[in-house]
C-alpha cells in the first residue's frame, strides 16, 4: 500500500479535527443576542443606582445619602441582577419583540425613556406593592370569614 496518499489525507482530517462546531448550549440564539444587546443600552447596575438614590435621600445628611448608596451598590449582586433581567427578558419577549425594543431603545428618544425607566419604577413599583399588600390582605380576610364572591 502507498503511504503518499495518507500523508496528504492526515492533515486534511486533523484541521477537521481542529474545526468543531460550537455545542448548541453555548451558541446564542438572536433572541438572547437582542436581549443582551437591550441590556447594554442602560445597563442593570445603572438603573439599579437610579432605584437606590430614593432610598438613599432618607437619610438627612448628604454624605449619609452618599455613604448608603455606595453600600447599596457595594451590597448588590450585579451577576445575579443581570441573570434574572435578562432570563425574565428572555422568557417574556420573543425573539421579534427583543429586536423591536432594542431598535427603539437605540434611538435618542428610546434612550431617553429607558434613561427614565428606573426612576419612574421606583415611584410606582413600592405603590403597586403596597396596593397589591392591602389587596392581599384584604381578600384574605374575605375567603377567612367565607365571604368570598
Amino acid at each position: 500500500m502507498n503511504a503518499r496518499p495518507l500523508f496528504w489525507l492526515a492533515p486534511l482530517v486533523l484541521a477537521g479535527a481542529c474545526r468543531t462546531a460550537v455545542p448548541a448550549s453555548l451558541a446564542m440564539t438572536a433572541q438572547e443576542r437582542h436581549a443582551d444587546a437591550l441590556m447594554e443600552i442602560v445597563p442593570p447596575e445603572m438603573m439599579v443606582a437610579q432605584l437606590a438614590r430614593p432610598y438613599a435621600a432618607a437619610y438627612t445628611r448628604p454624605e449619609k445619602q452618599t455613604q448608603a448608596h455606595a453600600a447599596f451598590m457595594r451590597n448588590l449582586d450585579a451577576t445575579e441582577l443581570r441573570r434574572v433581567i435578562r432570563e425574565a427578558l428572555l422568557h417574556h419577549f420573543n425573539e421579534a419583540e427583543l429586536r423591536a425594543l432594542a431598535a427603539f431603545y437605540t434611538t435618542p428618544e428610546g434612550r431617553a425613556c429607558m434613561a427614565k425607566s428606573a426612576a419612574f419604577a421606583a415611584e410606582v413599583v413600592p405603590a403597586c406593592a403596597h396596593e397589591a399588600t392591602q389587596a392581599f390582605r384584604k381578600t384574605a380576610l374575605d375567603a377567612a370569614r367565607g365571604t368570598l364572591p
